[in-house]
């Protein structure tokens, strides 16, 4: 009978310090699988500029498992984590990040679960070995975007997942400019199970997951995944309306009957034009972000441009 297809996906950035270790990691870990399973490991390149991608040629011209794409420039990670989906061609995929935060050992456990019939296998990572601000970020991100969200969403997951030949197929059917990947597998649904595990801390090297890719991030995920954000602009907008409707009428009745009643200041009216104003200058920046969504959709951009592959 023929063995089935494991497919290990692996973007990276600048990672020299960790790719080959991260190799030998997955060599190893499913080595033990060798009877009932063949794998490949595809690394997806997101235009490294340090040596990286030379090391990958040199490991995937003695392992003809490991495969390789690079890009024309860095299309950030969600583009490429789903680049890797595309060329993929197991029976189960699993993502694996460059890093070694995710624990190797979890990987049979997934495959057990797959077994057993699960469509989708993720991690939850209640505890991480994150910095403190990261990880109260982190939680703060997850617990909004649950409470957003149009589906309920697992909180505390992240990247680390194994995916089925079928969801993978209905994942790569969307046709969205900037997906919010964690959703859409949601959304596709099937039997979906959680295993819980601690991140560890980074062994070498930086995280490439600046300030400013986490907020874009966020705000991806809110504006994907939810059309919240827009009710409560019209949910806000009404209740300011009634209330501005309701001080008129104290207003009037005052002035009718205590009629030497001194009215506010100038310094009130300023500090209310400037509190309103700022309110519809923030839901005006609601609206933008799903115009800006739309208009990224529309114009057809390459999703992402590949340079080569090797092996594949």
């Amino acid at each position: 009978m023929k063995k089935k297809l494991i497919t290990i996906t692996t973007a990276v950035y600048n990672e020299e310090l960790m790719v080959r270790e991260v190799y030998e990691v997955i060599k190893r870990t499913l080595a033990p699988f060798a009877a009932r399973y063949n794998y490949e490991h595809i690394f997806m390149d997101n235009c490294s500029t340090d040596g990286t991608l030379a090391i990958l040629k040199q490991i995937a011209a003695k392992d003809k498992r490991v495969k390789i794409i690079t890009y024309s420039k860095n299309f950030g990670p969600v583009k490429t984590e789903l680049m890797g989906y595309e060329y993929s061609s197991g029976d189960a995929v699993i993502t694996f990040d460059a890093n070694l935060k995710d624990p190797e050992d979890l990987i049979p456990t997934f495959i057990q679960k797959w077994e057993e019939g699960y469509e989708v296998v993720y991690g939850v990572r209640p505890q991480t070995q994150d910095n403190p601000l990261m990880f109260f970020m982190r939680r703060l991100f997850y617990r909004i975007t649950a409470w957003l969200a149009d589906e309920a969403l697992p909180e505390n997951v992240g990247g680390f997942r194994l995916l089925d030949r079928k969801v993978v197929a209905e994942l790569l059917k969307i046709d969205d400019f900037k997906p919010y990947v964690r959703g859409l597998i949601v959304s596709i649904g099937y039997k979906q199970v959680g295993i819980v595990y601690a991140r560890r801390a980074r062994k070498r090297g930086v995280s490439k997951s600046h300030l400013s890719y986490l907020i874009d991030y966020a705000i991806n995920a809110f504006i994907s995944y939810s059309i919240m954000p827009i009710r409560i602009c019209t949910y806000a907008g009404v209740s300011l309306a009634v209330l501005s409707f309701l001080l008129a009428v104290a207003y009037i009745v005052v002035k009718l009957f205590f009629w030497k009643f001194q009215a506010p200041g100038i310094a009130s009216v300023v500090v209310l034009v400037c509190f309103f104003s700022g309110i519809q200058l923030f839901f005006l920046g609601i609206i933008g972000e799903y115009v800006g969504a739309i208009h990224s959709q529309v114009r057809k951009k390459p999703f992402v441009v590949v340079r080569e592959k090797i092996n594949l």
